[in-house]
C-alpha cells in the first residue's frame, strides 16, 4: 500500500471510529434533589455537586449528554417514575428494583446521626434507635437493613425535603434525631448554606457510627428500555474510578 494509501486508509478508520462513537449518543435527562449538597443541589439556579459534575465528566467517554434536572426530591421521584428521566444519587432495595434499572453505584455517601448537644446516646446498630423518632426524607430509602427497622416499627420517621429543615425540627425538639446524608462535607455544607444554622453550630453533634454507608446510582424506569445507555454509563464509570480525578470529585470539592 502505498503512503498516500494508507493515509486514507488510517484517515477513514479514524472517521469511522468518530462515527460510531456518537451514532448512540443520547440526550439523557437525570432528575435529582435540589437540596442534598454537596451530591446535588442548585447553585444560582444551576446544577451543581458531584452527581452533575461526575456525569459532566463521564459524557466524554459515553457519548451521551447528560441533563440534570433538580427538584424537590419526592418530586424528582415522581417525575422519574413517569420515564420523564432518570434519577440520580438513587439508593438501591428490592422494590425499587422491580421497577427501575440501575447503573453500578456511582460513589458511597456516609448517612450520619445528628443529634443536640447534651442527647448524644450510645449507636452501634439500628436496634439503638428504638423508640426515638428521626427526622428523614421524604421518598428515601436507607437500604434493607434501616428500611425493614422503619417498617417493623423500631423507629419512626418525620420525613421532610428538605435537611436543613430538619435541623430546625431537631432544635425545636420535634424529633430526636436527624439523619443527614453526605458525610461530613454534607454536615458542614448545611451550616455554610444557612446563616442562621450557622449561628447555631455548637449546639449539634454527630454521632461517632454513621447510620449506615450508602451506595448511591443512577437508574432509570425499565420503561424507559435504558439499559444499553447504562451499559455505556457502566464501562466509562469503571474506568474513571480509577484516576484521581474520581477522587477529588467524590470528596464534594465540585460545583
Amino acid at each position: 500500500m502505498s503512503s498516500l494509501g494508507l493515509l486514507r486508509f488510517v484517515l477513514g478508520f479514524l472517521a469511522s471510529a468518530c462515527l460510531s462513537h456518537t451514532a448512540y449518543a443520547d440526550d439523557i435527562v437525570v432528575y435529582g434533589d435540589d437540596a442534598y449538597a454537596p451530591v446535588s443541589y442548585l447553585d444560582g439556579g444551576k446544577p451543581a455537586g458531584v452527581f452533575p459534575a461526575i456525569f459532566n465528566r463521564l459524557s466524554r467517554d459515553t457519548g451521551d449528554r447528560y441533563e440534570f434536572v433538580l427538584l424537590p426530591w419526592n418530586r424528582a421521584l415522581r417525575e422519574s417514575r413517569l420515564g420523564g428521566g432518570g434519577i440520580g444519587n438513587f439508593s438501591w432495595n428490592e422494590e425499587r428494583d422491580k421497577l427501575y434499572d440501575f447503573s453500578e453505584p456511582i460513589y458511597s455517601d456516609d448517612i450520619q446521626l445528628v443529634v443536640l448537644k447534651g442527647k448524644e446516646f450510645a449507636f452501634a446498630g439500628v436496634q439503638d434507635l428504638k423508640g426515638k423518632t428521626a427526622g428523614g426524607a421524604l421518598g428515601a430509602s436507607y437500604g434493607e437493613e434501616i428500611d425493614r427497622a422503619i417498617a417493623d416499627g423500631v423507629f419512626s420517621v418525620d420525613r421532610d425535603d428538605n435537611q436543613r429543615f430538619r435541623m430546625r425540627k431537631l432544635l425545636a425538639g420535634r424529633i430526636d434525631v436527624a439523619i443527614v446524608g453526605n458525610g461530613t462535607a454534607g454536615f458542614e455544607l448545611l451550616f455554610a448554606l444557612d446563616p442562621k444554622l450557622k449561628a447555631m453550630r455548637n449546639e449539634f453533634v454527630v454521632l461517632p457510627h454513621p447510620l449506615t454507608r450508602d451506595p448511591l446510582h443512577v437508574a432509570f424506569a425499565k420503561s424507559m428500555n435504558m439499559k444499553p445507555a447504562l451499559e455505556r454509563l457502566n464501562r466509562a464509570l469503571s474506568a474513571f474510578k480509577q484516576t484521581a480525578e474520581y477522587q477529588e470529585m467524590v470528596k464534594g470539592e465540585v460545583k
